[in-house]
């Protein structure tokens, strides 16, 4: 597949190419997300027998189910923001962009293809999203945990809470990104059935490690991962701050027993 042109992206109206869908569907997706996730945690803590402290497994399956389901979400918002970035960038260059808004980019593909077209690379979301978030999940509590269990009282510093954020986001993209180039591949491709590149994640898989070898799967990598510290650093904080107020269990305020904690951590 053709590299994306940057003489747009240096242009500064480029850099913020396609931010609105993600900005109008974000507040719903991270509200799926944390409240499956905190309720699936409570379904597992309720049937658990180690002294009150979920075992990790159960933190990682928890952001298993959450990502299967925002992936119905984040899959259509993923589409539009991908073919957004690449509107106007044809094989000779620079051309006249199709869409107007996101919106119209969401019409637009309706028209073309009916309702179902807003579900290309949904299925292939919910395969980088499910472990994505497993990981997600699973990486911030291995971080709290280990501090937790070494500070006195138990008690979660504001910084271990920023740096296992920062962690998390690490982890929910690093054994996911190869997938997330396949989906943005088969996502940015035309919309014309007899035009496209790949007919599936299969081949989309073969074309691409024939193309430029296992190196493909991670262009890009870097500038995600520098995305991703301080994005999920601050999103934890404030999840658990937003908890504290609720009065609902919190990492700030809940001290976690080491030996608890110790027994749970596997």
């Amino acid at each position: 597949m053709r590299r994306v042109d940057l003489t747009l992206c240096l242009q500064p109206r480029g850099l913020y190419k396609g931010m609105l869908s993600p900005l109008v569907f974000s507040a719903g997706i991270n509200a799926i997300v944390f409240g499956v996730t905190h309720n699936m945690n409570r379904h597992f803590s309720s049937r658990s027998s180690h002294g009150g402290v979920l075992p990790l497994r159960y933190h990682f399956l928890s952001g298993l189910s959450a990502g299967a389901l925002q992936s119905v979400i984040s899959g259509p918002s993923e589409l539009i923001k991908t073919r957004m970035q690449v509107d106007g960038q044809g094989v000779r260059g620079l051309q006249k962009a199709q869409y107007r808004s996101p919106f119209h980019c969401a019409q637009v593909i309706r028209r073309q293809l009916g309702l179902r077209g807003l579900l290309i690379g949904t299925w292939t979301t919910c395969l980088r999203d499910a472990p994505g978030f497993g990981f997600y999940f699973l990486s911030y509590e291995m971080v709290c945990r280990q501090f937790a269990a070494n500070a006195s009282g138990g008690h979660v510093p504001t910084w271990v809470l920023l740096s296992a954020g920062g962690v998390a986001g690490i982890g929910g993209w690093l054994f996911t990104y190869p997938i997330d180039v396949v989906k943005s591949r088969l996502q940015a491709q035309s919309l014309d059935p007899r035009k496209r590149e790949y007919t599936g994640v299969l081949e989309c898989f073969r074309k691409s490690y024939a193309e430029g070898g296992l190196k493909v799967f991670t262009r890009g990598l870097g500038t995600a991962l520098v995305r991703a510290i301080p994005v999920n650093a601050v999103t934890f904080y404030a999840v658990e701050v937003f908890l504290l107020l609720l009065n609902t269990p919190s990492k700030i305020s809940m001290p976690a027993t080491p030996k608890a904690v110790a027994s749970a951590s596997r």
